[in-house]
């Protein structure tokens, strides 16, 4: 199913103008439900939101890989995930006593030294991203050639059917070898995200792939591909000064202004062979 929506507008064009059939994306909010941490709220395109929810826990480090995932229901924009992380809900209620129903599946606390013991923050926006106590510089040796990063953002936009009919989203893409994996979201976030996903599930070593996709490459970004162990980013887009700087402290490479036939490489350039 293609969340599209079409409407009457008004086209402006050298002085004229016309009523035309206008394609726009339909965007929902999604609630994710992990264990017993509050709910986070996303604006998101609702579909593949399996891959999201699993992209999410991993980039936001609540989980090392999709084994540690027991189960994911979908109820409607909801997205219920059990982990096999072992909490103790009973003590952190405690101290924190807001607790809520969810339709009688079971009871979220809102227990702030979970989500301290766990590492992560959670703004109900998308989860704050910024922060990475500690950073594993990534040891990959994969390389990919100048010419192959041209193709590779050809290859994301010619695929890219929601954005070519709404131009309202963003789209993300996971090599693996010859494995693709393409996804489309309102958030670039959530397209990244829901790419990471599906490429855990599908078992393949992240250390061996890498993403390209379309949008700004600040801190937030780079430190989920950091946690996940991917090498390699490239954009159309720029890195912010922030993605720069932890991109350089997690030996992650970063492609950005990917357009024609051009690129800037701004960190750990030894994974591109120039020369191609």
């Amino acid at each position: 199913m293609e969340f599209i929506r079409q409407s009457d507008v008004i086209q402006w064009k050298n002085g004229e103008y016309k009523t035309i059939k206008e394609n726009s994306v339909e965007d929902e909010y999604t609630y994710l439900f992990i264990d017993y941490l509050p709910p986070r709220k996303f604006s998101t395109y609702p579909k593949d939101l399996e891959d999201f929810a699993i992209g999410y826990c991993l980039g936001e480090g609540l989980i090392k890989d999709f084994s540690d995932i027991e189960s994911i229901k979908l109820d409607g924009s909801n997205v219920l995930v059990t982990t096999k992380l072992t909490h103790n809900p009973e003590e952190d209620l405690e101290q924190d006593s807001i607790v809520q129903k969810r339709k009688g599946d079971c009871e979220h606390a809102c227990v702030c030294r979970l989500l301290e013991y766990q590492g992560v923050n959670s703004d109900n926006a998308g989860g704050i991203r910024s922060e990475l106590k500690t950073i594993e510089p990534n040891n990959s040796n994969l390389k990919i050639d100048a010419t192959q990063i041209i193709k590779d953002i050809k290859h994301l936009t010619d695929e890219a059917k929601i954005w070519q009919k709404t131009a309202g989203v963003h789209v993300a893409q996971l090599k693996y070898g010859d494995e693709i994996i393409i996804r489309e979201d309102v958030s670039r976030h959530v397209a990244v995200d829901k790419v990471i996903g599906a490429a855990s599930k599908e078992g393949y070593d992240l250390s061996k792939s890498y993403i390209s996709y379309s949008g700004r490459m600040p801190a937030d970004m780079l430190i989920k591909v950091i946690r996940v162990g991917i090498p390699i980013i490239i954009s159309n887009a720029a890195p912010a000064s922030s993605g720069i700087d932890v991109a350089k402290t997690g030996n992650i490479t970063v492609v950005g202004f990917v357009k024609d036939n051009r690129f800037t490489v701004f960190t750990a350039p030894e994974r591109v062979n120039l020369k191609k």
